[in-house]
């Protein structure tokens, strides 16, 4: 709003520069313009404010459709004063000379007038499409007979109006119709999303079978590599054991052979050695036969007391190795007897 400083009688007006002030006196327009600044006389001055920037009104529409179903249009319409002095006859935008504010809200009447200009081809066009097509193609439609409508319209530049642009923000039903409108595209999606959920659970699964037969096929081919370690294992092992039984038998046949050639040495040594014992014993036998021989014979030659000297001297050279020695009259009968009888025949010759 205009901005009014008193000083003494006089008043003093400053606008800004989107605000057209309109200055009458006695009935006269005697000063106009936009973001005017001056020194005014209260007592007999009129003034009058319009808004040069583009304004917009918005409302909202309710009509029905052809199948007589509610429908709410939003419609905003951006407009602006073309003739600011035209308009200021036309709707009262008188200021008061002490606060700068209007008297009465040009505006909101300025948006009333626009609603009832914008009605007739809204409901025109709605009149004649279903509920469906006014939701789905109304906007553009709607907006382009509220175009035409308004150009044709002869009171708008009467009221010093230029129309910059129209614009229908929403057309929309009744809650409940809105939301069963919504309702079949709302399935579909949900049934688009389900058959996405499904397919990537269905992907999942068929990358978890992916896997599942990768780590089968990594467990086979370990299992392959497992069995033909163990194989390989089996055969260095028994290749092992045949080359440690190889050694061990060509070892125990070292030994054995070892050992044979030992004994047939130790055979033939032994066989050498009883034999020279063999033969020294024969030896020693056949002259201790002789000698017992030849001891016999000389017993046999000898006389009865030589022998009794002989058994004596036998005695007395093992005297010392008997432990008990028994005499009976017996042993020394027969020898004095044969003493005697060899004396006897003695003294006889």
């Amino acid at each position: 709003m205009a901005h009014i400083t008193k000083l003494g009688w006089l008043g003093h007006l400053r606008a800004e520069p989107n605000q057209y002030i309109l200055h009458y006196k006695k009935g006269r327009l005697v000063r106009q313009g936009a973001g005017l600044a001056y020194w005014f006389n209260p007592l007999s001055a009129a003034l009058a404010q319009v808004p040069v920037e583009d304004c917009e009104a918005t409302f909202m529409l309710k009509e029905r459709s052809q199948d007589l179903q509610e429908v709410s249009v939003q419609v905003t319409i951006t407009y602006r004063f073309a003739e600011p002095a035209t308009s200021a006859k036309r709707l009262n935008f008188t200021i008061g000379l002490q606060t700068g504010n209007w008297v009465e809200q040009p505006l909101e009447k300025l948006a009333a007038f626009w609603s009832t200009r914008v009605q007739e081809p809204t409901r025109r066009y709605l009149a004649g499409v279903s509920l469906t097509d006014a939701v789905a193609y109304g906007a553009a439609a709607i907006r382009e007979a509220i175009v035409q409508a308004l150009g044709k319209d002869s009171e708008i530049p009467a009221l010093g109006l230029a129309v910059v642009g129209v614009q229908v923000v929403k057309v929309s039903p009744v809650a409940d119709l809105e939301k069963a409108l919504q309702t079949p595209t709302r399935e579909s999606l949900q049934q688009k999303a389900d058959e996405a959920i499904f397919a990537r659970r269905a992907l999942a699964v068929e990358k978890e079978r992916a896997i599942k037969e990768n780590e089968l096929h990594t467990q086979i081919e370990l299992a392959k590599r497992q069995e033909a370690l163990i194989e390989q294992n089996g055969a260095n092992r028994l290749r092992d054991v045949r080359l440690t039984a190889e050694s061990e038998k060509e070892r125990v046949t070292a030994d054995i052979e070892r050992q044979q050639l030992a004994a047939d040495g130790n055979a033939k040594a032994a066989e050498l050695v009883a034999q020279g014992n063999a033969k020294a014993a024969k030896l020693m036998a056949d002259a201790k036969a002789e000698g017992d021989r030849m001891r016999v014979e000389v017993w046999q030659k000898a006389a009865g007391k030589v022998l009794v000297g002989l058994a004596l001297q036998e005695l007395a050279g093992h005297i010392g190795k008997i432990e008990h020695l028994s005499i009976t009259p017996d042993i020394f009968a027969a020898a004095f007897k044969n003493l005697l009888e060899d004396n006897i025949a003695k003294s006889t010759s």
